[in-house]
């Protein structure tokens, strides 16, 4: 049975109890304080501690891990739960909230990774896709409707690969945990509030095609790590110099180095993000699009070398890419248009443009972009820490907040938003400075107009 960080604080206070001398001095009020300790005790098995222990059972590690990422469902960032209020503490380890919608329903948290836990098939997919259903009780913990809980993690199986119930640990029953067996469900048994196992290992499932909640996941899950809120880089020549540098014969962070920029990592960080360079544990490798990048170079330049020596002449000059070296500018166009944020901005700018905002704002780009996929938007835009200000209970975006500057990630609308400058896509580059987000304005180089669909 494992610790579960976020969900202990109140059982650290009631602990204070057993003290022998808090024994003597209360027995006589024995009758009246540990039904109290065992009602508030109780309280604390309300779903959202329920579903703590479960995602910190699933997840330990998820603030160290690289790919996993779990968002909970927005109706948990609500600051009471059936009267009780929910501590900071519980709010805190369920963030990141995004609105969860899949076909069978909103579960209440969705993960991706491969859980710390065992499963069973675990071959079938390394990089799978969970939901959790959590059930609790108020007052009663053994009252939890599990059997409900594990018919909505069932349902959601055709789109994901692991289902999981959560519930007190009393309310699971040899029936439950034999009706989840049956239906491939897995069982977390909350045992209090400091602790919680699995009970019934959950079993992957080979899930049909993604909804776009969970590409939207699916994408965070690839690149959060990546880019802790922020693009790594600002300039298109540092992500295609590091497929370069990776082709090149010597060192590859000594060959990046020496022509492209010093900061090796957030290089590769971009080349991995924009799918040049394919991150496996037993070294970086090219990818067809990274490789394409190595072709190109050698037909422009003759040779890696050649290229990355041009590179290398290019460090430090603030013209345009477009203007700097067209050719590689069009070549990073086309690879930049295939990440799905570049095709999200475009597209809400697009339909801005239509409805006659030429010189749009970030917030004014981010509440677009929330119309045509929300999952991802939020992920692209919204830092983690802000999401419960961001979103309403019900999932809707709460539109009073876009004007905040605090609440967006910086990598949006400084590092990204200079990429798209570079690439002859924006008018305008991006800015770092917090008092200018909201002013610095947002413009195609060239909208197509008209009424087509581009998302």
């Amino acid at each position: 049975m494992r610790e579960v960080s976020c969900a202990n604080l109140l059982s650290k206070r009631l602990c204070a109890l057993a003290h022998p001398v808090f024994v003597q001095c209360l027995y006589p009020l024995s009758y009246i304080i540990y039904p109290l300790v065992d009602k508030i005790m109780a309280v604390t098995l309300a779903e959202p501690m329920v579903l703590a222990a479960a995602k910190d059972t699933l997840y330990p590690d998820e603030d160290t891990t690289a790919d996993q990422y779990a968002v909970t469902e927005t109706q948990f960032t609500q600051s009471t739960w059936g009267g009780w209020t929910v501590p900071d503490t519980i709010r805190d380890c369920l963030a990141p909230y995004n609105t969860i919608r899949l076909i069978a329903g909103e579960p209440d948290l969705l993960g991706v990774g491969m859980p710390a836990t065992g499963v069973l098939n675990g071959d079938a997919a390394t990089t799978p896709v969970t939901v959790i259903e959590a059930k609790g009780h108020n007052s009663n913990p053994a009252a939890a409707d599990v059997a409900r809980g594990i018919t909505q993690a069932h349902a959601h199986l055709p789109e994901v690969n692991l289902g999981y119930v959560a519930a007190p640990a009393p309310s699971i029953t040899d029936t439950a945990r034999a009706q989840a067996r049956n239906l491939n469900v897995g069982v977390i048994a909350v045992e209090n509030t400091d602790s919680a196992r699995v009970v019934e290992p959950a079993r992957v499932t080979g899930a049909g095609e993604f909804s776009t909640t969970i590409d939207a996941v699916r994408l965070q899950a690839t690149t959060h790590r990546l880019t802790d809120g922020s693009f790594p880089v600002n300039h298109p020549k540092n992500y295609l110099g590091y497929a370069l540098a990776l082709a090149a014969d010597g060192d590859t962070e000594t060959v990046y180095a020496d022509n492209v920029i010093n900061t090796i990592s957030d290089g590769r960080r971009g080349a991995i993000l924009l799918n040049l360079v394919d991150d496996q544990p037993n070294g970086d490798s090219l990818t067809h699009l990274g490789a394409e990048v190595v072709r190109f170079a050698r037909n422009q330049h003759g040779s890696v070398t050649a290229a990355l020596a041009e590179f290398d002449t290019w460090t430090g000059s603030r013209t345009r890419f477009t203007e700097l070296a067209p050719r590689w500018a069009q070549l990073a166009r086309s690879i930049a248009i295939q990440y799905e944020p570049t095709r999200l901005i475009i597209t809400a700018l697009e339909r801005l443009h239509q409805n006659g905002v030429r010189d749009a704002t970030l917030a004014d780009v981010a509440l677009e972009a929330t119309r045509i996929n929300q999952p991802l938007a939020v992920e692209v835009f919204f830092t983690q820490h802000r999401r419960d200000d961001v979103l309403t209970a019900d999932g809707d975006i709460n539109e009073f907040v876009l004007t905040d500057p605090t609440i967006y990630k910086s990598g949006i609308h400084f590092q990204f938003k200079y990429q798209l400058y570079h690439l002859g896509i924006l008018t305008t580059g991006g800015t770092d400075d917090k008092s200018n987000v909201l002013s610095n304005t947002w413009q195609l180089e060239q909208a197509v107009g008209g009424t087509s669909e581009l998302y």
